[in-house]
């Protein structure tokens, strides 16, 4: 079956719209968005978990998640399971998330109709989780993830008959070209091993989660469960978490791309005759530093066209050609990280300043710095950003300055 342009836009189009004003977590838009996922669950013929007839699992902190099944066809493999995941909510208030995620939950419904279609030999578990965006205060403990970090307490499927976990998150923009980024497969050789056997029109790009500094997403509680689990996205963009990230910015042949990859991904994964693997000690990707160093160098293509400025990437670029370190690659994805992201950059700079300032007993140019990332956050919502304890600095600060 073919990828349908036409229900991936049909789904983003309803999921970033205005009426659903962002789905912030537990508000009204979150709330249509996870019924309109079970309608489509519904309608594709997937399975309802027995314990959560309609699909929704509540969750007690208000919220819910949707799960919907697809029972494989092979008598053995059907009792390990793949878990497909996109997360549903986004930061509301306008910021309408169309790459983040309404193209995440988009791919996922299109692969949840094609295999209703066509079947899997593993069983398939589709699953939406709510609270991915979200900071909250559980039982006096800050907690991000939620939703997932809950399934994992109240699984409709034995999580040590997990296979694997894939989650997809921010797909369908990348100003670097046609890339698929595929993190976490370091815990897995065997995952390694399928995601370089598909054929793809995308540039995989494959390295360790630790390379990034403030990494999120659903597949943490799975790993920390020792899941094989993967984060594929196409990477942050300069409108990530913006009131520009919205549905005419997509980039649909991308995201139809994307589709197609997972598509293969999923059918190799169910196909296989291998065992789930996970690897205490991480090994690198055997492509991870020819991938760094191509993101580089296209990086450095791309900025030479405007600016002498990309003469200074020559030095990174060297270390990496040589023998490089672990922290030369983390400091050549941080700078891919900063162009793809300039606000993003900019808040952990600032945010580094800030701390620096306090260190120092620099009181007013602390104070100054956390006034400046309260008013990008304004403007630019960062997940990451613990919004309260900033307010709580800046309190203490101008006490102090009294």
């Amino acid at each position: 079956m073919e990828v349908s342009e036409e229900n991936l836009r049909k789904h983003i189009r309803y999921l970033a719209s205005p009426e659903l004003d962002g789905r912030e977590f537990n508000t009204k838009g979150d709330e249509l968005a996870a019924e309109y996922i079970h309608n489509c669950f519904h309608e594709y013929g997937l399975e309802a978990p027995s314990q959560f007839p309609d699909y929704i699992q509540k969750l007690p902190e208000g919220g819910q998640n949707v799960i919907g099944i697809l029972r494989g066809s092979d008598e053995r493999l059907q009792e390990e399971c793949i878990i497909v995941d996109a997360h549903h909510d986004h930061v509301g208030n306008g910021f309408l998330g169309a790459s983040d995620n309404a193209a995440g939950v988009a791919v996922l419904l299109e692969l949840a109709r094609i295999f209703g279609k066509i079947g899997t030999k593993r069983t398939l578990l589709f699953t939406c989780f709510d609270a991915e965006e979200q900071l909250l205060s559980i039982k006096g403990r800050k907690q991000m993830m939620y939703g997932a970090s809950y399934y994992i307490l109240d699984p409709v499927f034995d999580i040590k008959r997990i296979f694997a976990m894939l989650t997809l998150d921010t797909l369908g923009r990348n100003v670097l070209g046609d890339l698929i980024f595929i993190l976490g497969a370091e815990h897995s050789l065997l995952i390694q091993d399928i995601v370089y056997e598909c054929q793809t029109n995308l540039r995989k790009i494959m390295f360790e989660v630790d390379m990034l500094t403030g990494i999120k997403g659903n597949y943490i509680p799975f790993v920390e469960k020792k899941i094989p689990s993967l984060f594929i996205t196409n990477g942050m963009h300069k409108d990530y978490h913006s009131t520009n990230d919205t549905e005419n910015r997509l980039q649909y042949g991308l995201l139809i791309e994307d589709t197609r990859f997972v598509r293969e991904l999923v059918s190799k994964l169910s196909d296989s005759d291998g065992k789930p693997d996970f690897c205490k000690n991480p090994i690198p990707p055997k492509s991870e530093v020819e991938d760094i160093l191509y993101l580089l160098k296209l990086l450095q293509g791309l900025i030479r066209k405007t600016s002498s400025d990309a003469d200074r990437f020559d030095y990174i670029i060297s270390k990496l050609e040589e023998r490089p370190k672990k922290e030369d690659l983390r400091h050549a994805v941080q700078i891919i990280l900063g162009f793809m992201t300039p606000n993003y950059a900019k808040l952990y700079l600032l945010l580094n300043d800030a701390q620096m300032a306090e260190k120092k007993k620099e009181h007013s140019v602390a104070l100054q710095h956390y006034k400046e990332i309260i008013a990008l956050y304004d403007q630019y919502r960062i997940p990451y950003l613990w919004l309260q304890d900033i307010n709580d600095k800046i309190a203490k600060l101008e006490e102090k300055s009294r």
